[in-house]
């Protein structure tokens, strides 16, 4: 794909957000909604909905499992730290003065967080905060959302505009299983190196309890190629609990760059905590009608963020996000369609 340069629309974000809003040779990879993340990369079987609510995971087995003790309790992993992986990373100097920082905003219906949890019982499998962040996006199904390759997997749960204080039934758009993922199969989660490129994914929804799907409840984003690296975006997504207290998203208005080696655009921005993980990057938004036009996530390599401590400032002030040429297109289409080919190898 031939990489342009254009400004994107309507960027700046609007004082007052009203959310009272009615609501690339490839193949894809589908995994279930039991299949751990770490096995993204393995092959996969898909199923409907109601197999998977037959084997276990049941919009009762969801609001059964997670309580407002659980929720509350539940596990808060960062993004991944150093360990030693030779893959060699680029490593920017720190920002200087005048760098953006993520504000806290009220969010958007069609943007909410990932709640997972690990292993074939739903009763018990390891519990996970909300990792990733995701958002809802165009489909003839009304049922599919966007995150990150590395957030995929698990038996996980879409909450879209979620809020911390109020219980998993009485969340304001409600509640979404994921019943299938769509990875490419050359992905390795949270890879520092070429295959980091493909760190996006897209996840099937059944319907909520009250019969609704996503889409007519929350509407829908549009998916456009990223014209070139060097764009006008606006990042969203969920901080982690551990450094967003109030629990609520963020969201930064920045100029991309080139992650250097990589078929990734680069942005500065202080605030973006392990969490945002998926969260989409508009080049075009309507604050008003809550949805836009994406052209990234945040992830690629290692997982989104430069391979330093949390002690690092670079840590929250560096991320990345794969760029959507044909490979991720072709993704789309699978997606959209329930389609299991394989990949070739990713060049």
């Amino acid at each position: 794909m031939t990489l342009t340069t254009r400004r994107s629309r309507r960027l700046r974000p609007r004082p007052v957000l009203r959310l009272g809003l009615a609501a690339a040779a490839s193949g894809a990879l589908l995994l279930t909604g039991p299949t751990p993340a770490d096995a993204a990369h393995a092959p996969g079987t898909g199923r409907t909905g109601e197999e998977a609510a037959a084997d276990g995971w049941s919009d009762a087995d969801v609001l059964g499992f997670w309580t407002e003790e659980r929720i509350a309790s539940a596990t808060d992993p960062a993004r991944p730290g150093p360990d030693g992986d030779p893959g060699g990373a680029p490593g920017p100097p720190a920002a200087g003065p005048g760098m953006p920082s993520a504000e806290h905003i009220p969010g958007i219906p069609s943007v909410g967080v990932l709640f997972t949890s690990a292993g074939p019982d739903p009763t018990t499998g390891e519990m996970r905060a909300h990792k990733c962040s995701a958002s809802v996006v165009e489909s003839s199904g009304n049922d599919l959302v966007l995150t990150a390759g590395h957030c995929a997997g698990g038996r996980a749960v879409f909450v879209p505009l979620y809020r911390s204080r109020a219980a998993l039934a009485d969340q304001p758009y409600g509640f979404y299983r994921v019943t299938d993922w769509y990875v490419d199969d050359q992905y390795v989660r949270n890879s520092k190196r070429a295959v980091s490129d493909l760190d996006y994914a897209f996840g099937r929804l059944a319907p909520s309890p009250d019969g609704r799907d996503a889409q007519d409840a929350v509407g829908a984003n549009r998916l456009a190629p990223t014209p070139g690296y060097r764009q006008d975006v606006t990042m969203l997504g969920y901080p982690r609990v551990g450094r967003n207290p109030a629990d609520t998203p963020v969201r930064c208005s920045a100029r991309s760059g080139q992650l250097s080696g990589f078929r990734q655009m680069r942005v500065e921005c202080a605030g973006m905590w392990g969490g945002v993980s998926g969260g989409p990057w508009f080049s075009d938004v309507d604050w008003d009608a809550g949805t836009g036009e994406i052209i990234g996530n945040v992830g690629g390599y290692n997982g989104g963020g430069m391979d330093v401590p949390e002690s690092d400032p670079r840590y929250h002030q560096i991320t990345y996000s794969p760029v959507y040429g044909d490979r991720f297109f072709r993704l789309y289409a699978d997606a959209r369609e329930g389609r299991r080919p394989h990949y070739g190898a990713y060049r």
